[in-house]
């Protein structure tokens, strides 16, 4: 249920979103940056395995993923500030702590379903070029191996089959909670407390695409890189035999894109 938009707009200039968004990709960015260094303490504890191809990979995924997921909550909430009233930037404060707590629910289911189909798809028909899709995070024969077709097939699975339709999923629910009366709907009553808070906008604009983002996108990057990491699913003991199919005929150095770790 929508509010009038002449009741709620009246004594109040809206803040805009859309010319800050571009801006807010940066701490996308930021957030990755921070993630790093994460990781580099990580692989100075030995906690972390995976060589820096291997990494760099995993999070260009994932950055390509959150992107996905920005642009389509500017869009929603420039879509509900015409329906509703408030303004686009409360809109997107208020979808923001739901969106990232479902995309990262979703993420993890989409990444076992597309991971899982591939494999059954690929005992079925033995396509090679389902190979890459069954082993995500893993982008070549040995573990050590970098493929760059296997990379863009893992990019565009990423952000295809896992990271799009789990943001439009979680998008999908968030939409249908407004529905509810006003005060039942939480996601209304948090856009409510952004646009009535008395934050001026730049203040606002701080928070909701900058600060808080910057913490969210964080924990989120840690979350999920641990689900789409190579090996998060349990393998049968004959998943290497993929491998073997893949390998028939041709080798591993006849891929002019394999790049081989130098040796230590």
């Amino acid at each position: 249920r929508m509010t009038s938009p002449a009741r709620l707009l009246e004594g109040r200039e809206p803040c805009t979103l859309l010319k800050n968004f571009i801006a807010r990709q940066g701490v996308i960015l930021i957030a990755g940056l921070v993630f790093l260094a994460w990781t580099a303490i990580r692989v100075k504890l030995h906690y972390e395995r995976r060589n820096l191809k291997t990494f760099c990979a995993d999070c260009s995924k994932q950055a390509g993923q959150q992107m996905i997921g920005g642009v389509l909550m500017v869009g929603m909430g420039l879509m509900l500030a015409k329906e509703s009233g408030l303004d686009a930037l409360a809109w997107y404060g208020a979808q923001y702590p739901f969106e990232i707590v479902l995309t990262t629910v979703f993420t993890g289911l989409f990444r076992k379903w597309a991971e899982c189909g591939a494999v059954r798809l690929g005992r079925r028909t033995r396509w090679k070029w389902l190979t890459p899709f069954k082993f995500v995070g893993q982008y070549g024969p040995k573990t050590d191996d970098f493929r760059c077709r296997w990379y863009v097939a893992q990019l565009a699975q990423a952000i295809l089959l896992i990271g799009l339709p789990a943001r439009l999923v979680a998008l999908s629910l968030i939409w249908c909670s407004l529905y509810l009366p006003d005060q039942a709907s939480p996601v209304h009553l948090l856009a409510s407390g952004w646009y009535y808070s008395g934050l001026s906008c730049d203040t606002q604009t701080a928070l909701v695409l900058y600060a808080i983002p910057l913490t969210g996108d964080v924990i989120q990057f840690i979350i999920i890189d641990k689900l789409q990491a190579f090996g998060f699913i349990a393998r049968a003991a004959d998943a290497s035999r993929d491998f073997e199919d893949l390998d028939e005929g041709e080798t591993a150095e006849c891929d002019s894109c394999l790049i081989r770790p130098s040796p230590s």
